[in-house]
């Protein structure tokens, strides 16, 4: 039987870990009653990682908080980071090797010619240098930045290509375990029963099955899938076994501790569906929440879709996980302007 630990002792793990203070923190855990009354169905609670600060918010200002420290102490002196034209993890990189005081090289797939806002706008004011791919030059977007890492190397420099590397990825969950620990204190205060967690299907949500599980609580979990390009399997449940070594804990997530839901995905990635662009409209005129088109906005689909069809207890507490992307939604602006349906 596995021996559970106490927040406190959770959080000795967690501290025996180099640590740069990057997020506003705690963040909110507030309710959505109108939403609630809305779904006519069980209580909605929403964590406001949107509010995390560092360029606009979002989670991963906790996933830097434990990366930076690691790409600085071990002697880079320039990131590289290959993503797509709207991506939020391009900016929130952006804003933190800003304030290490690191170069940043960022290789953006289909990005040539496009409008400069969104995530785009503040990555150029971040002052990353960019590498805006075509479409062609997109299908060799990891080609292309090892090749800038080989440059660089023969100039002297030490680059960190953050998509060779696994550690992003597991530093992404230890933030959640954190949060986790954080979360469980505002749902004492609040008196909430019976959680269950919705959000985007990644790291986020697997560390905070981490601390659900080191701290015995019963939570639930249901992810979000928003890409049919990255299998989960590759990028987060292999990594379950890096993650418990890392902290040195009796548990570690599985596969099997998360529903997960696919039917959401629509045309792919980057791609807003009719759903989610309702979905959008629906939170911000009943709670005042803006979610972005990729991610939350996926998530808050899944969500609506989800207690009309009596995917979760009545008696349950959702808990939405807002992991933010505010400026993207600026990129969708012809879409979510030009919404024909009523909310």
């Amino acid at each position: 039987m596995t021996q559970h630990l106490t927040p406190n002792e959770l959080q000795t793990h967690i501290d025996k870990l180099p640590r740069m203070k990057m997020a506003h923190l705690p963040t909110p855990l507030e309710e959505m009653p109108r939403l609630t009354e809305r779904l006519g169905g069980p209580n909605i609670w929403i964590k406001r990682e949107d509010m995390t600060g560092l360029a606009y918010g979002g989670n991963k200002a906790r996933h830097y908080e434990f990366e930076m420290p690691h790409v600085s102490e071990q002697g880079y002196d320039v990131m590289i980071n290959v993503m797509d034209y709207h991506s939020n993890n391009a900016r929130m990189t952006a804003a933190a090797a800003n304030k290490i005081g690191m170069r940043y090289i960022l290789v953006l797939k289909n990005a040539a010619n496009r409008i400069v806002q969104g995530n785009l706008l503040i990555d150029k004011i971040l002052g990353a240098e960019l590498h805006l791919l075509d479409e062609y030059q997109s299908g060799d977007a990891d080609g292309y930045a090892t090749r800038l890492k080989e440059q660089l190397e023969a100039e002297g420099h030490k680059p960190y290509l953050i998509q060779e590397h696994v550690f992003p990825r597991i530093v992404g969950m230890v933030g959640f375990v954190q949060a986790g620990i954080e979360i469980l204190e505002q749902i004492n205060e609040n008196d909430l029963k019976n959680i269950h967690f919705i959000g985007v299907a990644g790291r986020s949500l697997c560390g905070l099955i981490i601390a659900a599980k080191a701290m015995g609580l019963d939570w639930k979990f249901t992810g979000v899938t928003v890409n049919y390009d990255v299998p989960l399997g590759d990028y987060i449940f292999k990594h379950n076994k890096d993650i418990q070594e890392l902290l040195d804990l009796p548990v570690t997530f599985e596969q099997s501790d998360m529903r997960v839901l696919d039917q959401y995905v629509g045309e792919g990635y980057g791609v807003m569906t009719a759903e989610v662009n309702e979905a959008i409209h629906i939170a911000a005129q009943t709670d005042a929440i803006i979610c972005d088109p990729n991610y939350t906005g996926t998530a808050m689909a899944a969500l609506i879709d989800q207690i009309k069809e009596g995917g979760f207890d009545d008696d349950e507490t959702i808990i939405f996980l807002h992991t933010g992307g505010l400026p993207a939604v600026f990129t969708f602006a012809e879409q979510l302007a030009n919404f024909k349906g009523t909310v």
